[in-house]
């Protein structure tokens, strides 16, 4: 039976774990504990903010993420029609050139795939009643064209084989209604996962993430559009408990949008 955290009386009851999902210390006092949102509110338009996922913490392991939270919150916000307030503006854009001279928009100084790793480990706390370690082996794609630096140039990172073969395991386990899901911000935000054997036999949680349909987000018009998508495994091996295994049963999948989990 899949783990599904979609409504606000669902989505309450994870407010009271037992353990900081950052740290995986207990929570011993409940009075001096800090209410983590994930992803932070600021991410999301007024009217997109609830139900919101809230997690318990530690006030000091919390603390020192306001400018990475501001800098998503302004990098998304792009797709609800929020204006970057140049006061506080915290992202960093370079404007750069194609070989064949059309202008590109280069966005650095943002570990966005460090932020999307601690909302995953907050996913895990909340769909698995577990602490997930910010060491776990993590594997991370993200809505976007990567490219590296190469002189003065900036070679583009090709996209790996694997993204599409999580994302044709993440439709077959929606098509058999065997994925563990949350649904929250008036549904901008969709998180699901399903756990897999990968070829070396070990168990790997595959899992995507959608914000605003974020496979928009970068340039779509030179690049494919990607999903935001990945994989995990577990320090200590296995399935958490009431976790979804994915499914043996061979079921077709949408061959045309190979890289977007949620066409």
């Amino acid at each position: 039976m899949p783990v599904i955290l979609s409504t606000q009386k669902v989505l309450r009851t994870v407010r009271n774990l037992l353990f900081c999902y950052l740290c995986g210390g207990p929570l011993e006092n409940r009075n001096q504990t800090n209410r983590d949102h994930v992803p932070p509110s600021g991410v999301f338009a007024a009217k997109d903010r609830d139900p919101p996922l809230i997690l318990p913490t530690h006030p000091q392991c919390n603390q020192r993420r306001s400018p990475e939270d501001q800098a998503i919150g302004q990098l998304v916000g792009v797709l609800h029609g929020r204006a970057v307030n140049q006061t506080h503006n915290k992202l960093r854009v370079a404007v750069d050139r194609f070989d064949d001279g059309n202008s590109l928009a280069v966005l650095s100084d943002i570990d966005l795939r460090q932020i999307i790793r601690r909302w995953i480990r907050g996913f895990h706390a909340a769909l698995y009643n577990e602490f997930l370690p910010g060491d776990a082996s993590f594997a991370t794609y993200l809505p976007l064209p990567e490219g590296k630096r190469d002189g003065d140039n900036i070679k583009f990172v090709p996209i790996p084989e694997a993204l599409s073969k999580f994302v044709d395991e993440l439709k077959r386990n929606r098509a058999a209604r065997n994925m563990d899901r949350i649904v929250c911000r008036n549904g901008k935000c969709r998180y699901e996962c399903v756990w897999s054997q990968a070829d070396n036999g070990r168990w790997i949680c595959i899992y995507c993430l959608d914000i605003y349909n974020w496979i928009n987000l970068g340039d779509t018009k030179n690049f494919p559009a990607r999903g935001c998508v990945g994989c995990y495994r577990r320090p200590s091996g296995g399935v958490p408990r009431n976790a979804s295994n994915a499914t043996r049963v061979i079921l077709s999948s949408n061959s045309s949008s190979s890289l977007d989990p949620f066409a």
